[in-house]
């Protein structure tokens, strides 16, 4: 998902290293290493996704390519995968407003049917738990993670009533 961060930074406008390793953290997913941060640039140089071009000094400003936003553009608009992760979920909606309204509902109706489909799941192994007596902090543990899709399944009811309000017909 780090060169799917930094292509969504770089459809925003060029970067040098230093502003994309900031504008990662500022995402508030994750503070991003140089040491990881470079290698990701020169893999996204290599496929063609990104140019860097030598500005003033030493530093290199990366931008996107015609490839690198039709890979960003693809990947965004992916319906999620049942097993996607709640932490790379969140990295692509912080650049939903990049998608059609009609996109964001698509998206977003596929997290919802993959986080119900989970919690029926998760209901399941809960009540079964509870009857067999389990340890009460693992039922508690269970608890917090169906209380917690719950609330997900609800916010994301809200972000689709949100975009179907807001679009027109």
């Amino acid at each position: 998902m780090l060169d799917f961060a930094i292509l969504g930074l770089l459809s925003e406008h060029p970067r040098h290293g230093y502003e994309l390793k900031r504008a990662l953290g500022d995402l508030g997913f994750w503070q991003v290493s140089f040491g990881s941060l470079y290698p990701a640039l020169r893999r996204l140089e290599k496929r063609g996704h990104i140019a860097a071009e030598r500005g003033g000094g030493r530093r290199k400003s990366y931008r996107i390519t015609a490839e690198g936003a039709t890979a960003f553009a693809s990947t965004i608009a992916e319906v999620p995968d049942p097993d996607e992760s709640e932490r790379s979920f969140q990295l692509r909606l912080a650049f939903f407003g990049r998608l059609e309204p009609q996109q964001r509902i698509t998206v977003l109706e596929g997290r919802r049917t993959a986080l119900a489909d989970r919690l029926r799941g998760a209901r399941k192994v809960f009540l079964g738990a509870r009857r067999s007596s389990g340890d009460r902090y693992r039922l508690a543990l269970m608890e917090r993670s169906v209380r917690s899709t719950e609330n997900d399944i609800a916010w994301l009811d809200q972000l689709i009533a949100g975009e179907r309000s807001a679009s027109p017909s």
